[in-house]
């Protein structure tokens, strides 16, 4: 797969020999999960990261899962294909998802360290669209609906016919 980062569901093999590598892998990242004894829970961590330095990362593991793929196309074409959303790999709408990461409001809310990533493949975030300038109405009175809600003005006198 190129990645420490499977599906929970995801499973390794052929007929009985089939191991749930998804759920694994879910299990090692758990507290604990590498080990109760500190010195091999390094070891075992350090291995992990030798063949994937993301094996744990910090943001949500699709995330990664869906980065990986794209990291794996620029490595196998050197440069990241054209992906229109309704691709889907490995079970993954990854042109959805590459789509939604360019979007100015979701990549404000990435980390840093997110970012980097997808940028070293080519991916930019969208240019949101320039605020448009409100209509004034400085020059127009109130609407129907404005004046509605205005208070008759008084100018003081009350006077008497």
């Amino acid at each position: 797969m190129g990645h420490l980062a499977p599906r929970q569901d995801a499973v390794w093999g052929e007929d009985e020999a089939m191991v749930p590598v998804g759920q694994h892998m879910a299990n090692l990242r758990r507290k604990g999960g590498v080990g109760k004894d500190p010195k091999r829970a390094e070891e075992r961590a350090k291995q992990l990261a030798s063949i994937d330095p993301d094996w744990n990362c910090p943001w949500p593991l699709d995330w990664q899962r869906h980065y990986r793929v794209l990291a794996d196309l620029v490595d196998a074409d050197g440069s990241l294909p054209d992906i229109q959303p309704g691709v889907l790999m490995d079970g993954d709408d990854i042109g959805r998802w590459l789509q939604r990461q360019a979007q100015p409001g979701t990549w404000a809310q990435l980390s840093t360290e997110q970012q980097e990533r997808p940028t070293a493949l080519g991916v930019q975030p969208d240019q949101a669209p320039s605020p448009t300038p409100a209509a004034t109405r400085a020059t127009k009175g109130p609407n129907k609906a404005q004046q509605a809600f205005q208070r008759p003005s008084h100018n003081g006198s009350r006077g008497k016919a």
